[in-house]
Formats: structure tokens, sequence, C-alpha cells
């Protein structure tokens, strides 16, 4: 948000940033998803840097996205993007009402999002993803079809939907907010599946929605459990086997680098959970080829006392294709479903 930008810390962030991104190598990059955070909010001087560094990486035909807050990006930053190379935009939008944008202390309007869109559409960057939250407090089932409403005049080809969560120490945690009941945020969700599947949306996963060949390539990585690499402040990555997560704080991201707070290699009922965690919020599950060659033996075998009762109850659907899935209404109950497999 504009309100926490200093031009002098973001020049010294990607300093350290660079560094830490050359210790990587130079790819090449199938996706590159530049975010965590509000990338948009650089000026042309920064931003002109970070692509310099960022676009040769990607290889011919991959995937380039940004993420950006309504208010930051207009005709002249879009079509900076286009140029190196940016093919995809993810628009932090939250809602259009303006009271719950208040609530929230966004600094966008309504009309923020129609120039927002419009500008990249303009340099010819039509693969947008515009984002909402639901369940914010006091929310009503109408101001949420409003919104849904709204969202989809956009004609964008993604949509990504998440339901309020409430940290500590967060604003909202701090003023007493809670996050809505497991009752209210399920009568939002049905709302928004329902409708986003009459207007030709298909949910691939739970919170994320697209016409057919417009998934985010990049998110999928994360949701079939495949190597990444994270760089940055906060930073979560996947390689040789290790999960790992920067450190969440500026002044030692800034002074040491990115020393990263957590490092694990992982058990393997630990490598089973994270691939249930991930793979089963996927539409499409998990294939059972894929499993047996990640583990080593088959996932009929090992769960033959869990998944019949998970498939009796309705929430598991074991396929003739060969893959292994949550029904609509085990995506509902997804916790139920991995802790009965962990």
């Amino acid at each position: 948000m504009k309100g926490y930008y200093r031009e002098d810390y973001a020049d010294r962030y990607l300093a350290v940033l660079f560094n830490e991104i050359a210790s990587y190598g130079k790819g090449p990059y199938k996706t590159i998803y530049v975010g965590g955070g509000t990338p948009s909010v650089l000026n042309l001087r920064q931003t002109k840097t970070l692509l310099d560094v960022l676009a040769p990486m990607l290889e011919k035909g991959g995937e380039f996205t940004f993420e950006g807050n309504p208010e930051s990006i207009d005709e002249e930053k879009a079509h900076f993007y286009a140029a190196y190379g940016v093919n995809r935009v993810s628009l932090g939008v939250e809602s259009f009402s303006p009271r719950l944008l208040k609530l929230m202390g966004r600094h966008h309007t309504g009309d923020d999002v129609f120039k927002a869109v419009s500008a990249l559409r303009k340099a010819g960057i039509d693969n947008l993803n515009l984002d909402i939250i639901y369940g914010l407090p006091g929310e009503t089932m109408e101001e949420l079809q409003s919104d849904i409403k709204t969202l989809l005049s956009f004609k964008v080809p993604h949509l990504s939907s998440y339901s309020l969560t409430v940290s500590p120490h967060t604003s909202f945690y701090n003023k007493g907010y809670e996050e809505p009941s497991g009752d209210a945020s399920a009568a939002f969700y049905e709302e928004l599946l329902s409708t986003l599947r009459q207007a030709g949306y298909q949910r691939y996963e739970v919170s994320n929605f697209a016409w057919p060949g417009f998934e985010s390539r990049h998110n999928l990585v994360y949701w079939q459990d495949l190597p990444y690499v994270g760089v940055g402040i906060g930073a979560a990555g996947y390689l040789g086997g290790r999960h790992y997560q920067n450190t969440k704080s500026l002044t030692s991201y800034l002074s040491h680098g990115p020393e990263p707070v957590y490092e694990e290699e992982p058990s393997l009922q630990d490598k089973l959970e994270y691939y249930f965690l991930t793979n089963l919020r996927l539409a499409k599950g998990f294939a059972l080829g894929d499993f047996a060659t990640r583990f080593g033996f088959s996932f009929l075998d090992r769960y033959k006392e869990k998944y019949p009762k998970l498939v009796e109850e309705g929430l598991l659907e074991v396929g003739e294709n060969g893959r292994v899935s949550c029904t609509d209404r085990g995506i509902m109950l997804l916790d139920r479903v991995l802790v009965a497999l962990y």
C-alpha cells in the first residue's frame, strides 16, 4: 500500500534480493511470479531494474505474473510490464464496496479497478486475475452478490476468492474482529461457486476459478507439490526435498540477507501429509501413478482401511481414470478428509 512505500528502502531491498536471485543461477524458469507484497508500488526506475534481472530468466513461452494493487497501475506502468514480457497480472481487488474497502484500509476504489484493467488490456495483457475476500465483518450476502456481479462484468479469465482470516497482531485482530462462522463462510462460498460456475468458470482449486486453459501455471506448481524457488522477505521455497522460509524481518533481510528461519528435510509422513494437503485442494486431485512414483508404494494399498470410508461418505472419489479427488462436499470439508488420511 502507498503508505508503506519508501524509495530508499525499496532500493536497498532490491539490491539484497538480486544477490539472492543470483545465488540460484540464471534459470531459465517455466514461470516467474512477482508478488507476496505489492511490487506495483515500485517506481518505474525500480521496476525497470527488477525486470532487467527477471525477464532474461523466463523460458520462451513461460508465464510471467505480477501482483498489484489497482490504484498503483496506470497505462505507463502497464506498457512497461508488457514490454518486458509480463503476460499475466493479478489485482488485489478484495471488494467493490466502499464500506468494506474502508474497513480493510484499502486505498483504491471500484473506479481504480476499471482503470487498471483498461490500462493492462491496452498494453496487451489480457490474462488477468482479480482477487476478492469474503466473510468480512458485517458483510451481507447482498454485498457479496454485488461484488460477484461486478467481478463478472470485467470478463477476465481468472478469479480468486478467499475467506477472511484473522491472524494475531493484525489490525483486524487488534480491533477484535473475528473470522466468519463455519456456516456463514460455507454459505458465502457456495454462492460464489454456484454463480461462477454458471458464468462459465471452472473451479480448479479450492479458491481459484478460471476459463479452461487459464489456470495459474505458477500456482499449480505449489498445489502439485513440485519444487520451486522462493526469494525475498518471508518467501518460502521447496528444493532438493527440503522446505525453507526466509526471515520475515525487513531489518534482518536488509542487514544479513535471506537467512532461512525455517528449513527442514521432511519425514516420509510429512511428505505424505503435504502431498495430500496440496493435491487434494485441486479439483482433479492426484494420479495414482504419480503417487506410486513419488512414494514407491500404492495409495490404494496403503490407505485401504481409510479411503473407502471417505468414498462411502461422499467426500472422496477414486475415478476410473486413475485419479483420486475430493467431491464438492469433500472440498468443503477438506480438513475432515485430511485428518482421516493422516
